[in-house]
């Protein structure tokens, strides 16, 4: 792969020099740094972009729709984050034979990652349809009869979707961990293009509601598979995977895979089954507090895309320098991380709390919910630039060497203890209700960005072998 050049800084000026000397080493320069960021950052706003988009078309369609959605988020998130934590042991392996210049492994490990993908994802859609009803009714009971059966139906749709997603994820994955992000971004722009464009056929025009956003999820994603796992596989690509490897099991690479993947998909199963145990007693708040939580969790994603891309692109660039064998450097690179992810989530919130009455305009929000979501997005907005990105980009860069039982195990706790425990402790005993939710989760993250913090100035998290 030919390295990505960032070209917006002067050669020879002073931010030329300070950037050098900030981010430049013997394995990246600066200016493949932030080659591969860019991509990662633009991926990132118009992922979130489209969403809050779609969500408004929803949201426009009938407030009963906007919070079936939000109620079964958690639920989908969880499928989503399971075939993601396997994606990103992939992305760590991948990146690790990056780093030690092993091209022949690095193509194995690719077809690895997209095969461990899609079999995690079978999995999960042949369990959502089995048990889409009996779940949505057991967790979100108290909701409305009619929210119910919006959220089952979404829950279908959706689980069927996992399958094409597998396989765009797999590949994302891959190229993130080789640094190809401008491919990435390109198959972003024509998955959400063609999901958003769906959606205004189906919603605005169509008007068919919740089956016209999962058409429109389907539609997408199965493009958008098809068209990653042929640039994969082409002989112009970054790394020209054969074709068999994506269908066979090797097993040498699977157990490296699952090995950061496995503690991560455990993670994020119990976080957000946490999420769900929130959302269940949430679900009991009035319809103005559940849809003003279902509205600003989609437009509050636009104030930390920035960071996730920081978190992402850490595991690239830690990941390939542990590779390489380098300690210093990947301790160097993960401190940078970790101030780039708090600067941009500083910049983020200055700008987009700017704009949160045009962005809140498109979801046309009841005037009651209305002052509901300005009150939730400063109880988010204000810890974000403090203890985001300690909180949410140094576990990846733990997991890039390997560090992945630790960061995980942990994560869980203070989710239970803190999100689940204590948020229903703030909203329903002490009366605080949706609010109480949203300032357990600032809780949250103040907590981990200490403990994490401890364990990054220490030695334990890069003595792990992974390739």
């Amino acid at each position: 792969m030919k390295p990505t050049h960032f070209t917006l800084v002067k050669p020879g000026s002073r931010t030329d020099a300070w950037l050098s000397r900030r981010f430049d080493s013997a394995q990246f320069s600066y200016q493949e740094i932030f080659g591969m960021f860019g991509p990662l950052l633009i991926d990132q706003f118009f992922i979130f972009l489209i969403g809050m988009l779609t969500t408004s078309m929803i949201s426009s369609s009938s407030q009963e729709s906007v919070s079936a959605v939000s109620l079964v988020g958690p639920l989908t998130y969880m499928v989503i984050a399971l075939s993601s934590a396997v994606a990103s042991g992939g992305t760590v392996v991948v990146a690790q034979y990056k780093g030690k210049g092993d091209q022949e492994k690095m193509r194995r490990a690719a077809g690895q990652v997209v095969f461990a993908t899609c079999t995690v994802s079978f999995a999960t859609c042949a369990l959502m349809l089995s048990v889409a009803g009996p779940a949505v009714n057991w967790m979100f009971g108290a909701a409305d009869a009619v929210i119910r059966e919006k959220a089952t139906a979404y829950t279908i749709g959706f689980g069927i979707s996992m399958i094409p997603f597998s396989l765009y994820n797999g590949v994302f994955a891959v190229l993130r961990g080789v640094g190809d992000t401008k491919t990435c971004l390109r198959l972003t722009v024509i998955i959400n293009l063609i999901h958003l464009f769906a959606s205004m056929l189906f919603l605005n025009v169509m008007k068919l509601d919740i089956l016209g956003t999962t058409l429109s999820y389907n539609i997408a994603r199965l493009i958008g598979g098809g068209v990653a796992v042929c640039l994969l596989v082409s002989p112009r690509g970054s790394l020209t995977v054969p074709l068999r490897e994506l269908v066979r099991v090797d097993w040498r690479y699977q157990k490296s895979i699952f090995q950061i993947g496995i503690p991560l998909a455990t993670e994020q199963m119990f976080f957000y089954g946490g999420s769900l145990i929130v959302q269940s007693y949430i679900s009991g708040l009035s319809n103005a507090q559940i849809a003003a939580n279902a509205i600003t969790n989609s437009s509050f994603g636009l104030f930390y895309s920035a960071g996730l891309s920081v978190s992402t692109l850490a595991i690239t660039v830690v990941g390939q320098c542990i590779g390489a064998g380098d300690i210093p450097l990947a301790k160097k690179y993960g401190r940078q991380m970790i101030l780039l992810g708090s600067f941009s989530c500083l910049v983020s919130v200055l700008i987009l709390g700017s704009m949160m009455p045009l962005i809140l305009s498109l979801y046309s929000p009841h005037a009651e919910t209305l002052p509901i979501i300005y009150q939730l997005v400063v109880i988010g907005a204000v810890p974000l630039p403090f203890v985001w990105a300690l909180s949410n980009v140094t576990p990846n860069i733990l997991r890039a060497a390997g560090d992945a039982n630790f960061t995980s195990v942990f994560s869980l706790i203070t989710m239970w203890v803190v999100r689940v425990g204590m948020g229903y402790l703030a909203a329903v005993p002490l009366g605080f209700g949706i609010h109480g939710v949203w300032i357990a989760m600032g809780l949250e993250w103040v907590v981990r960005a200490v403990v994490f913090s401890f364990r990054f100035r220490g030695d334990k998290w890069y003595c792990h072998k992974v390739v």
